[in-house]
């Protein structure tokens, strides 16, 4: 029996399973693909988080890209305001990382811990019992542990009996592509917001990632654009302050939508990362709250005796531990979501006080670098 079986070897369950290492468990990790996945999506990631993947020694130094700042605006109305690395006393507020460069960092040093990835292994049921988590592999094998880290961006928690969702579709897709400018980026990240909804750029090398949100129908109609019109009206969209854009590479669209848990625990069960809650990409806190996820759980694994893994006492502290950081970062995305929607004037004066305010009074600028950087401790 093991004491710790993750299902869903993604980046959240590979840093529980890394972070988890130099405690002496055995762990597994079991995960649906057949192979590490090479995406090809670009993550933003916290200086936090990037702290958190050094002591897991899996930070891909070498593919990261530090963002210096972050220019905030929004679209027909006044107000901006920047948060700068060097106001935090950081190097970075935080950095964009290619996804595939991130999961062969965990893989390394899963490997080099000894901790075995069974890639073609999808969960096929659970069975949770007061001495032990069993799980039915899709191959027909049976694994049984102390604990069960469920880390697969939700399809096992929903089986089991208890656990429930609630959701919100805020009816957008999310354009992304690599887009390049004329001018050098300096490390400096935009979001902006407009009635439509967010549109962000990250800096990725020497271009951006792009992130614009609009209604499925614009979605659709933009995606059809050939790429001088789609650059045309990106530059409407967005203005100028970040140079003129010469370039689009592979545009793509997905549903933006809410996901929560009702709790994060079970019998025997730790639900991490998008299994527990799936956020809007605005600010860019999704993977930034799952990271922090598996830190409090690691910390927690690290400290216990192996007869108390996964015990009703440790998985109560994991759920007290999460608690107000993942209802916060739950609430944090949804309201800027909702605040800067609505396009009248005078919400849009109201935003724009709030911005040139944020411009002109740093502690509540530093408080809102430091929210986005490091969430809500409890």
């Amino acid at each position: 029996m093991l004491d710790v079986a993750i299902v869903g070897g993604g980046p959240v369950g590979a840093t529980v399973a890394a972070l988890t290492a130099p405690a002496g468990l055995s762990v597994g990790v079991f995960e649906a693909r057949a192979a590490p996945s090479g995406d090809r999506r670009i993550l933003a990631l916290s200086h936090a988080s990037r702290e958190r993947l050094e002591e897991a020694l899996a930070w891909p130094a070498a593919s990261a890209t530090p963002i210096l700042s972050i220019h905030i605006s929004q679209r027909g109305g006044p107000g901006r305001t920047l948060l700068e690395a060097r106001e935090q006393g950081l190097p970075a507020l935080g950095y964009t990382v290619p996804y595939a460069a991130l999961e062969a960092a965990l893989g390394a040093r899963l490997g080099d811990a000894g901790i075995a990835v069974r890639y073609g292994a999808a969960c096929a049921s659970l069975r949770l019992e007061p001495e032990a988590a069993h799980i039915a592999l899709s191959g027909g094998e049976g694994v049984s542990a102390r604990l069960v880290v469920i880390a697969d961006g939700g399809t096992s928690a929903s089986r089991i009996p208890g656990i429930a969702f609630a959701g919100k579709d805020y009816g957008q897709q999310a354009i992304v592509g690599a887009v390049h400018v004329d001018r050098p980026h300096a490390g400096r990240a935009y979001e902006r917001f407009t009635p439509e909804g967010p549109l962000a750029l990250l800096p990725v090398g020497e271009g951006y990632a792009l992130v614009w949100t609009a209604a499925p129908a614009k979605a659709e109609e933009l995606l059809a654009l050939g790429d001088g019109a789609f650059l045309a009206a990106l530059q409407e969209a967005f203005g100028d302050r970040a140079g003129r854009f010469t370039r689009i590479e592979g545009r793509g669209a997905f549903p933006l939508k809410l996901r929560t848990i009702n709790t994060p625990v079970a019998l025997r069960t730790a639900i991490v990362g998008n299994a527990a809650q799936a956020l809007h990409p605005v600010a860019g806190q999704g993977l930034n709250l799952g990271l922090r996820d598996a830190a409090a759980l690691a910390d927690l694994l690290r400290a216990s005796e192996p007869a108390e893994v996964g015990s009703a006492r440790m998985l109560d502290a994991y759920r007290a531990a999460r608690r107000r950081d993942a209802s916060r970062g739950v609430a944090f995305t949804d309201f800027l979501v909702g605040a800067f929607a609505d396009g009248r004037r005078v919400p849009t004066w109201g935003r724009g006080l709030a911005l040139a305010a944020l411009d002109l009074f740093p502690p509540a600028r530093r408080l809102l670098a430091e929210r986005m950087i490091h969430g809500s401790p409890s």
